[in-house]
Order: C-alpha cells, then structure tokens, then sequence
C-alpha cells in the first residue's frame, strides 16, 4: 500500500507543477521559484514553462517507478532500487528544514523562509520517508 501512496504522492507534484504552467507568475512566486523566473513568464518567455514541464515529467517518472515498483512485474526490483534514490532525494530536500530553522537559508530574491516553506520541506520528508517505507516494510504485490 506504500507503493501505491508514494506514487499518488508523486502523481500530486507532477498535476501541482503542470497546473503551474497554467498559472504563471502568481504560482511561481507562491512555490518559491523566485521572481526571476516568475518576471519572465509574465514576459511571456517559455523558458519557465520548459523547466517547469521537465520537473514535471521527473515527477510523472517517479509516479511510474513507485507504482511499477510495487508489482511483480519485469524490472519491478530495479525499480524499488530506483525508489531509494527517489526517497533519498525527496530527504535532502526536505533536510533544508534544517537551515530554515537556523535562519540560515535565504531564497534567491534574498527572502527569509516564510511558513509555506517549512510545510513544503516537512512534506518533502514525509514523502522521503514514505518511498522508503515502501521499499523497506512494504511487500510488494
């Protein structure tokens, strides 16, 4: 059952993301993608559609990976190998946690961490913690 919330936990980031194209700037300054990148898409350059949509697909890759891990078919073990990495990341990220409470990260606009940046690292962690808990307690079917 891990496999399947770590995937629809995935799945959720990659809709976030692309509804984030669609929003434009107001979605890239919530989501902390900095004004830079939230300056030219109310430009109207693509650039920050482009990047947007390739973390998207990552996202939409790990949704695949997590739930095609939690079968037993073809590959499915390669995969659950694949998670731990996916787990890893989603834990370094999260671990920034660390430096916001320290007052010690600063965004690139030279902004403090505000309280969405903490739920957006503690989340992190959960979803970290939840691709490992797939891979390390769940059986997969």
């Amino acid at each position: 059952m891990f496999f399947v919330f770590a995937a629809l936990a995935d799945f959720i980031l990659f809709v976030l993301h692309v509804a984030a194209i669609f929003i434009g700037e107001p979605a890239y300054l919530f989501l902390r993608a900095g004004k830079v990148m939230a300056e030219a898409d109310a430009r109207g350059e693509t650039w920050p559609a482009i990047l947007t949509g390739a973390i998207s697909t990552v996202f939409l890759a790990w949704a695949v990976i997590s739930f095609w891990a939690g079968t037993n078919k073809p590959f499915a073990r390669w995969a659950r190998y694949l998670m731990i990495g996916i787990g890893i990341v989603f834990l370094l990220r999260g671990g920034v946690i660390v430096l916001q409470l320290g007052g010690m990260a600063q965004f690139s606009d030279g902004e403090a961490p505000q309280m969405r940046d903490f739920i957006f690292s503690v989340s992190a962690l959960f979803i970290g913690l939840l691709h490992l808990a797939a891979v390390f307690k769940d059986k997969p079917r």
